[in-house]
Order: structure tokens, then C-alpha cells, then sequence
């Protein structure tokens, strides 16, 4: 003969209504909980993803030697730039330096292109800045342009130090850099182009002058 307890059949019926009861009332949380996971979700896959900002370096030959670029690439709400340009000086000797047009478009600007020495084959604190309470510029640009005349042919190597970069609040923008390696071919002065040119007359003027036979 059993001698546990009998539970009536109401009891068990009142209990499973309360288990659903509790059920029921966490099921809202539990589906606002998922529906947020699924909105941050979908949010960040429509989110734009922004590459991160590069300074980098472009050269160009001119009938004169080299100019070399500095620009910035993927930038947000930049105000204001300092670099120090590093090259080769036994290949290279640095002319001048003009400011680019990229950080002009948000405003009046302060430029100082730098201390060339080209001894130690840098161009130092070359710096850049919108001047007055504006809103920095976004996107990419040139910030700055250098001349260089080719004292000998050979690879040159280009390279950023002393990279500060800022937003209009006055923060650090944190930005890579690249170095550029680049053919440089040393170009003829025209005095030595006149007289090869010169000489280049003589000899084919002896060639066409011959005596007439007797």
C-alpha cells in the first residue's frame, strides 16, 4: 500500500497555469531582445565602412627634374597637418615646396613649406592649417608639392617623420603613412645640350660636304 501523498488533480492544473502565465509574460522581453539584436545586426552591415587614413607619396617627371606630392587619402574633418619629407641628397637636392589644393577647399589656410637642407636630405615641419573656427575637410586631396632637381640618376627614396595630424577639435587623427621609391634620371643642362648639339652639326656637315672629284 502506498503511503505517499495524493495531489489532486485541480492542484497540478493550477500549476501548469501559472508556469504558462510566467511563460507568456517573458516571451515580450525575450522577443524585444532578439528584434534588437537583429536591428544592430542589420545596421551594421548598411553602415559605411571608412578606410583608414593614408598619407602618401606620388612623383612626377618634369622637364627640370622631379616634383614629388605628399597627399592624404580618407581623411575626416581635417584641419591641420605637419610632416617632415625625407630624401635621398646624393641623388636629389630639394628646390621649393607649394602648398597643394586639398585643405584650401575648406577654407583660408596658413602654409609654411618647410627648412630644406640639403645636406641631411630632409625638407622639416612642413605644416598646414585652416585658419579660424571651420569645420574641417573630408575626403582625399594634395596637401603639399616639392621640386627637386636630379643631381644624379639612380632609385631615390621618399619618406614621411614627424607626422601629426589633427581635426577640427584640435585631436590627433590617427593616419598610416607610405614611403615611395621611385627611377630619377639626372636631366642635361642646356649648355650641354647645345654643345652636343653642336657637335652633333659638325659631324654631319663633314659628312655632306665632300670634294668634288677633279
Amino acid at each position: 500500500m502506498r503511503t505517499g501523498r495524493f495531489m489532486p488533480a485541480g492542484n497540478k492544473c493550477h500549476q501548469a497555469n501559472l508556469f504558462n502565465k510566467e511563460t507568456t509574460m517573458l516571451n515580450p522581453f525575450q522577443i524585444a531582445s532578439r528584434a534588437a539584436g537583429a536591428c544592430a545586426l542589420v545596421l551594421a552591415l548598411l553602415s559605411p565602412v571608412h578606410a583608414a587614413p593614408v598619407l602618401q607619396m606620388s612623383a612626377t617627371t618634369t622637364a627640370t627634374g622631379v616634383d614629388l606630392t605628399v597627399s592624404a587619402q580618407d581623411v575626416l574633418d581635417l584641419s591641420a597637418y605637419q610632416f617632415t619629407l625625407n630624401f635621398n641628397p646624393a641623388l636629389l637636392s630639394a628646390l621649393t615646396g607649394s602648398e597643394g589644393t586639398f585643405l584650401s577647399n575648406g577654407g583660408s589656410t596658413f602654409f609654411y613649406p618647410g627648412d630644406i637642407d640639403n645636406v641631411a636630405g630632409s625638407i622639416s615641419f612642413v605644416i598646414g592649417a585652416l585658419i579660424g573656427p571651420v569645420g574641417g575637410v573630408n575626403g582625399s586631396g594634395d596637401l603639399a608639392t616639392f621640386s627637386f632637381d636630379v643631381m644624379q640618376s639612380g632609385l631615390a627614396n621618399f619618406s614621411l617623420t614627424d607626422v601629426l595630424i589633427l581635426d577640427s577639435n584640435s585631436a590627433e587623427i590617427s593616419v598610416a603613412t607610405t614611403d615611395l621609391v621611385t627611377q630619377v634620371a639626372q636631366v642635361p643642362e642646356p649648355g650641354s645640350l647645345w654643345l652636343a648639339g653642336i657637335g652633333l652639326i659638325a659631324v654631319f656637315g663633314r659628312r655632306a660636304i665632300k670634294p668634288k672629284a677633279c
